[in-house]
């Protein structure tokens, strides 16, 4: 790269270097949006849903003996841009930083200078391997939405809805992750303690009975399941008038404990901080 001489004060473009071993070091972000938030939410197909007092037409929760609607509130899209406007001063301050950090020499260029063509190579190329650093985030399977259809899904160009996976139909409660599970998926699970030909019939009817009904099956046929299973499968389902129950999208889910949240937590934050990281490659001027 040739040598350039600028206003009287001389530096070298091929002394512009990427430093790798800075690329991964972390930002000090705040903990996400979504995860972080005190009430129950449900994540289903891009969209997140929060328990509301009075009938809602989306769907229902119930404990105990108390129902509540579940009404949308607001998308991983406005729930981020509200986290970054929050935290802009610390996180406009850190993008800064990392520039420094991790292109050397940076720091002694005059930023009023006009962008080159080699602040443009160099910004691309920042951002290309920032993007393949962050490849190695092993990201949890992704999960197919198995409702009637009815909720469509939410493309609003989030970090959360667009990378993230593992919860495209997730239970978010006390910083806790279940999984929703369709009522053939939960005994499915169970599908070895079944005499073979009564849980196939079991399977077809699962797809239309209620949950009482399916339960009412069960007990009827205790002698065809493995006594151990029986109160697992069936009282998870319904056992009585106080049974909990999640209705969403023409379907009826049962929540899965599946981890405490942190690996899912850690994952949106690194995600987030590759958004931060490429957007200050970008923002090179030189």
């Amino acid at each position: 790269m040739a040598k350039v001489v600028r206003g009287g004060n001389m530096f070298f473009e091929d002394d512009i270097r990427i430093i790798d071993s800075e690329l991964d070091i972390p930002l000090n972000l705040p903990a996400p949006p979504i995860f972080s938030r005190d009430e129950l939410q449900i994540v289903y197909n891009g969209h997140v849903y929060v328990a509301s007092r009075g009938s809602q037409s989306t769907g229902r929760i119930k404990a105990y003996t108390m129902t509540f609607g579940l009404k949308e509130t607001d998308s991983p899209k406005v729930q981020e841009d509200k986290y970054l406007s929050d935290n802009s001063t610390s996180i406009n301050k850190q993008k800064q930083d990392f520039i420094e950090r991790v292109v050397n020499g940076i720091a002694d260029i005059d930023p009023s200078l006009p962008k080159t063509r080699a602040g443009s190579q160099i910004s691309q190329e920042l951002a290309d391997r920032i993007s393949k650093v962050y490849e190695k985030i092993n990201k949890p399977q992704k999960q197919n939405p198995m409702g009637k259809g009815l909720i469509t899904k939410l493309d609003d160009g989030s970090v959360f809805n667009s990378e993230m996976q593992g919860c495209e139909r997730v239970l978010i409660l006390d910083r806790k992750i279940y999984d929703l599970l369709t009522i053939p998926e939960y005994v499915s699970i169970f599908q070895n303690s079944f005499e073979p030909k009564f849980y196939k019939e079991l399977e077809k009817q699962c797809q239309n009975l209620s949950p009482k009904e399916i339960s009412r099956i069960i007990s009827e046929n205790t002698d065809k399941i493995h006594r151990k299973v029986v109160p697992k499968v069936r009282n998870k389902i319904w056992h009585s008038d106080r049974s909990s129950e999640l209705y969403l999208d023409g379907t009826c889910w049962i929540p899965q404990y599946r981890s405490s949240g942190g690996g899912l937590v850690q994952i949106y934050q690194l995600l987030l901080e590759k958004k931060l990281k490429i957007e200050a490659a970008r923002s090179i001027k030189w």
